[in-house]
């Protein structure tokens, strides 16, 4: 086997690249950090959340259909309970609105459809 010599000046070299290298990787991995931070801030998940929402192909007809459930359950709810002040009524109630909200929103093509044809029979 052969003996690698190395002089004093080779060695400086290494050692003066090798905290160059170290450098670069302290820096790079400051920054990764830095953008991290500014990514995980919740105003920035909030607006990402928003945006991809707002980009989905079916958002308009998702909101649509989340309001008209969110209108009918209130407005059931409301008729349920009309001005009790009994706690299991209103309690009722609440679940009765959650129900009938999920239902009318997962429904709300054919519901809409049903309701525009009872309009047209009863405009006839």
């Amino acid at each position: 086997m052969k003996k690698i010599t190395y002089t004093s000046a080779d060695l400086q070299l290494q050692i003066a690249e090798l905290e160059a290298l170290a450098l670069q990787q302290e820096e790079d991995l400051k920054s990764t950090a830095k953008e991290l931070v500014q990514e995980l801030k919740p105003a920035n998940l909030l607006k990402g959340a928003i945006s991809s929402t707002v980009k989905s192909p079916h958002f308009g007809q998702n909101l649509v259909k989340g309001a008209l459930g969110l209108a009918v359950g209130f407005l059931t709810k409301k008729f349920f309970i009309r001005g009790s002040t009994n706690i299991v009524k209103k309690a009722l109630g609440t679940a009765v609105e959650l129900g009938v909200a999920k239902v009318v929103a997962n429904k709300a093509g054919r519901l809409t459809a049903t309701g525009l044809k009872m309009l047209s029979k009863l405009k006839k």
